[in-house]
C-alpha cells in the first residue's frame, strides 16, 4: 500500500469469530535456578490453529504444531530449559534457570487457512542473585583524634543486578563529594561485586550523643510484579478487529489502557493514558512502540494518586503521530508496562566511641562490620576496665 493510500487502523477490544489473544503469563522475574511456567492464552473462535511459537530474544526454542508427530519440539538456546514431555499448545515449562536465561520472551500463535491470522505478544524475564552475606567496611584505623582523616571502603557481596551503596554517619546520609565510587567488579559467572569508598576529616560536627556510627547500605531492587496491556492496531480497514492483550497472571490486576479511538488514520493523534492497579508502594511505567521504548518526547508523566487507605495509582501518558512507518510488520504495537519493585538492603557498621570527655581520641567498636543475611540483633558490653561500650550490631532490613 502507498504512502498516497490512507491506512485505516482500529483499535480493537476483542475477536468475536476468529484467532484472538488473551493473556502471556510469563514471571517478572525470577532468583537463578529456579524452574518456572510460560503460559499462552488464546482463543481460536471459528479457526483452526496451524502453531505455536516460542522466543527468547526473537530466536525460536519452541514450537507446537498438532499435525506434525510429535506435535511439540525444542530448539537448543543457551539459557533455555525446556522440559518437552511438560510443554504442550499453550505452556512451556523451564525445568531449570540460570544467567543466560534472562530475556524477552514472546509467544506467536498463527491459524491455518482461510484466515492465516497470526497474533503475538512478549515480556521480559529477569533472573536475580542475591549475595549471601551483607556488605564488610575495611581501612578502620583506631584510635582517631579530632581532624585525623578516616579512609575507609565497602564491599557488597557478589549479586546481580549490581548492588547499589551509600555511606551514612549517624543515621544521616553523607554528601556525595565525600564518597568515591569504583567499578563493579565482573566476575566469569557472570555476577558483579560493588565497592564504595568514603573519606572525611573528623570534627566535633560528626558526633550524636557522644559517638560517631558509620554504616554502608547496599540495596539491590528486585522485580516484585511486572504486568503489561498492549493495544494492537492493524493497518488494514475493517476486516479484522483492533484488540488489546493483557500480559497479567491469573487474578493479578494489570494496566489499563484509555483514550484510544475507535479508528485511526495515518496522520492522526494517538493521545491514550496507561493507569496502573491500585497499589501500596510505587509503581514504574513505561510505554513500548512496536517493542522499542517510546521516546521522552512523546510520554506524558501525570501527579500520581493517593488514597485515604494508603493505596496509590500511577498515570503515564503517550501522544504521537500515527506514522507510515510504524507499520512494517503491518501492525503498530503500543504497550504499557507496570513494574512494583522491592529493594533488598544489607547493612554494616562501624561505631567510633569519644571514650574521655577530657580526651580526643576515639576507638572503634570491635566486630562491629559483621552482617548477617537473615537476622538483626544488636547487643552491649561493658569493658569497664576501657571505660567505653562496645556496640555489635548486625542488619538487615
Amino acid at each position: 500500500m502507498g504512502d498516497s493510500v490512507e491506512k485505516i487502523i482500529s483499535t480493537i477490544i476483542g475477536l468475536s469469530m476468529g484467532l484472538k489473544f488473551v493473556q502471556l503469563d510469563i514471571p517478572g522475574a525470577l532468583h537463578s535456578g529456579e524452574s518456572t511456567w510460560l503460559k499462552c492464552q488464546y482463543e481460536l473462535g471459528n479457526d483452526e490453529l496451524y502453531s505455536v511459537k516460542w522466543y527468547k530474544n526473537n530466536v525460536e526454542f519452541f514450537r507446537y504444531l498438532p499435525s506434525d508427530e510429535p506435535a511439540g519440539q525444542n530448539y537448543d538456546l543457551l539459557g533455555v530449559y525446556v522440559d518437552l514431555p511438560r510443554s504442550n499448545a499453550t505452556h512451556v515449562y523451564l525445568h531449570k534457570t540460570d544467567l543466560n536465561t534472562e530475556g524477552t520472551y514472546g509467544c506467536e500463535v498463527s491459524t491455518e487457512a482461510p484466515s492465516f491470522r497470526t497474533v503475538k505478544a512478549d515480556k521480559e524475564l529477569r533472573i536475580y542473585v542475591l549475595p549471601t552475606n551483607g556488605p564488610v567496611i575495611e581501612g578502620i584505623d583506631p584510635p582517631y583524634q579530632i581532624d585525623d582523616l578516616v579512609n575507609i571502603s565497602c564491599t557488597a557481596g557478589p549479586s546481580k543486578p549490581t548492588a547499589h551503596m551509600k555511606w551514612f554517619i549517624n543515621e544521616m546520609e553523607f554528601s556525595p563529594t565525600s564518597e568515591s565510587r569504583y567499578p563493579a567488579m565482573r566476575h566469569p559467572n557472570g555476577l558483579q561485586t560493588s565497592r564504595i569508598g568514603l573519606e572525611f576529616k573528623i570534627d566535633h560536627g560528626h558526633f550524636y550523643r557522644g559517638e560517631i556510627k558509620i554504616v554502608c547500605m547496599s540495596s539491590i531492587p528486585q522485580v516484585y510484579s511486572s504486568t503489561s496491556e498492549e493495544l494492537v492496531i492493524g493497518d488494514r480497514a475493517s476486516s479484522i478487529n483492533p484488540y488489546h492483550v493483557s500480559h497479567s497472571a491469573p487474578g493479578q490486576k494489570g494496566p489499563n489502557i484509555e483514550g484510544n479511538l475507535p479508528w485511526y488514520h495515518v496522520g492522526d493523534l494517538v493521545n491514550i493514558t496507561c493507569s496502573s492497579a491500585k497499589s501500596p508502594i510505587p509503581v514504574h511505567i513505561r510505554w513500548f512502540v512496536n517493542d522499542m521504548e517510546a521516546k521522552m518526547e512523546h510520554v506524558i508523566k501525570y501527579p500520581t494518586i493517593r488514597y485515604s487507605d494508603g493505596m496509590e495509582v500511577s498515570s503515564l501518558g503517550l501522544r504521537m503521530k500515527v506514522e507510515n512507518y510504524h507499520f512494517k510488520s503491518d501492525e503498530l504495537r503500543i504497550k504499557c508496562t507496570t513494574t512494583l519493585y522491592r529493594m533488598l538492603t544489607m547493612r554494616a557498621e562501624k561505631t567510633l566511641f569519644r571514650y574521655n570527655q577530657q580526651n580526643s581520641g576515639f576507638h572503634t567498636a570491635p566486630n562491629s562490620c559483621e552482617a548477617q543475611h537473615k537476622s538483626s540483633f544488636s547487643s552491649k558490653i561493658f569493658l569497664w576496665i576501657l571505660a567505653f561500650t562496645s556496640l555489635y550490631s548486625t542488619t538487615r532490613l
